[in-house]
């Protein structure tokens, strides 16, 4: 089971990006027919950035928001996924928001999280970072998780 962060979804609103745009819309199309799912934070992180960096209005967003919520399964974080995500904060090795989504993929099963926001292809609390965006379009490996 492989999942999406929030970055991914965003590319979907910035024109700016046009090929991350495309590459995006096709790693959610194959996303959502695997029925792959998203942690909860996903969604409110995906409508902060599209209200804060992209400059959607309000309504905007929180219909792109409600559309991730109903495309796609929702995985909910825990009081352990908090004390993990504290850890990894205090030794230094993530941010506290990236350890808590890794978390609670890993509790709910997740071996992979598609993101270009950690480090491509390293193995975080046991779920392999994939990096979507090669040059020229769909990385290798996503395509690979994906069924491309």
């Amino acid at each position: 089971m492989i999942s999406l962060d929030s970055n991914v979804f965003v590319y979907l609103l910035d024109d700016a990006e046009p090929e991350k745009q495309a590459v995006a819309a096709e790693v959610i199309a194959r996303a959502a027919a695997l029925r792959c799912p998203v942690a909860l934070q996903v969604i409110g992180e995906a409508q902060n950035a599209a209200r804060r960096k992209l400059k959607a209005p309000p309504f905007v967003a929180a219909q792109f928001a409600r559309n991730i919520l109903t495309a796609f399964d929702v995985l909910p974080a825990s009081g352990d996924d908090a004390d993990i995500a504290l850890a990894q904060l205090a030794a230094g090795r993530l941010s506290y928001w990236d350890a808590m989504l890794i978390s609670v993929l890993r509790r709910h099963g997740c071996k992979a999280l598609i993101t270009e926001e950690l480090q491509d292809g390293a193995v975080v609390l046991g779920v392999e970072i994939v990096n979507p965006f090669a040059s020229g379009g769909l990385s290798a490996r996503a395509a690979t998780l994906l069924g491309a």
